[in-house]
């Protein structure tokens, strides 16, 4: 491919350790599920090995698999549904696993205790995605009491916490797994809490507990800007994240076109004006969105270049008509710094109606990526 991803393993480095020093004492667990947010599985586990984590998470038994072949051989929470058919693998795979429904738990609880992966109770604190209800947890527990060997934590997941200034939510589930804590803890399980994923742990103190999971803020990506907002409220200053990815391509070509002639499929940009523009060798099939046709830009000698035409499959085309001497090789960036400007995936996010984790996770997993 035409195209490049730059990663800084400094980066990811640093963001995480930025979340050991806001979240102490509470393990800090950088989670690298989804290709690592799109980062590129391998590449980030060596950005991340030489920190020794305590802990990595990931969504599926694949991606664990993958970490045990690269060498890693600490804790391996699993945080996606698991398959009853699964559980031996994810044993002998030595990892952490959710159960989040009752026929996982009966097939968890009805294997020998030497046979059974360590496991988290999951909670449906009010995501209605995984998880027990809180009226079933009675029901939990004596299926558990019997013979607990193998269970280690307990946990649940916000559901709308970056997306708001006020968290009345957010403290309502808080409250409502924390009294589930504490009648596991009567019954007699000390376990393992953990509810904060990057925004919880950035702005709710109360919900870090023994572990938090960070996913997109250890990219150097904060959640939401609303989620920076919140932070500068309730700290009073900033803290550094850095981003990790930068992505870029090349110019395959150079052309004129002559004003009232149309630029690209469904003739929805005519010239105006006689024109040069550039032809740039990424379209949707590497992951640039469709959706930011005519409406966004891309970095060039340290210029902004506004998107001409639809972005195609394989291609997207640019004006250049303000540049001089552009010619084919030059450097575009499509994420990332060039010269004095920035260019976000929270910004490209923003052309398409939808939010960074998806611009960053759609990046096509065969573009090369280069850990710095």
């Amino acid at each position: 491919m035409r195209c490049w991803i730059e990663l800084d393993g400094s980066a990811f480095r640093h963001n995480l350790e930025v979340f050991k020093k806001l979240t102490q004492p509470s393990v800090v667990i950088p989670v690298i599920k989804s290709n690592a947010y799109g980062h590129g599985l391998s590449e980030i586990y060596n950005a991340l090995k030489s920190l020794n984590p305590e802990w990595i998470a990931v969504n599926y038994i694949s991606e664990a698999e993958a970490l045990r072949s690269y060498g890693h051989e600490q804790r391996i929470m699993v945080v996606g549904p698991i398959q009853k058919q699964k559980l031996r693998r994810a044993k002998d795979l030595d990892l952490d696993v959710f159960l989040t429904e009752a026929e996982i738990l009966e097939e968890w609880s009805q294997l020998p205790s030497s046979q059974r992966p360590r496991a988290h109770i999951k909670i449906d604190t009010g995501m209605s995605r995984q998880g027990f209800l809180l009226e079933e947890c009675p029901e939990v527990l004596a299926t558990i009491l019997p013979n607990p060997e193998g269970l280690v934590g307990i946990c649940s997941h916000f559901a709308n916490v970056e997306d708001v200034l006020e968290q009345s939510y957010a403290l309502q589930q808080l409250r409502a797994f924390e009294s589930v804590v504490e009648n596991f803890q009567k019954a007699g399980l000390n376990l393992m809490a953990h509810i904060a994923a990057s925004s919880s742990a950035l702005i709710m103190e109360a919900s870090r507990f023994a572990m938090v999971r960070i996913g997109i803020s250890a990219y150097g990506l904060w959640p939401s800007r609303t989620t920076q907002l919140s932070f500068l409220q309730h700290v009073g200053s900033m803290i550094e994240l850095r981003p990790v990815l930068s992505w870029r391509t090349e110019v395959a070509i150079v052309k004129q076109v002559r004003a009232g002639q149309f630029i690209g499929y469904g003739c929805t940009y005519k010239a105006l004006r006689d024109m040069r523009i550039a032809v740039l060798p990424v379209g949707y099939n590497e992951g640039y969105p469709r959706l930011a046709s005519n409406r966004g830009y891309v970095l060039l000698k340290g210029q902004r270049c506004p998107i001409v035409g639809r972005v195609c499959m394989n291609m997207m085309m640019i004006d250049i008509s303000h540049l001089d001497d552009i010619r084919t090789g030059a450097h575009v960036t499509l994420i990332g710094n060039d010269g004095d400007e920035k260019l976000e995936a929270s910004q490209v996010a923003e052309w398409c109606d939808t939010i960074h984790y998806e611009i960053v996770t759609r990046l096509n997993p065969e573009i090369p990526r280069i850990l710095r």
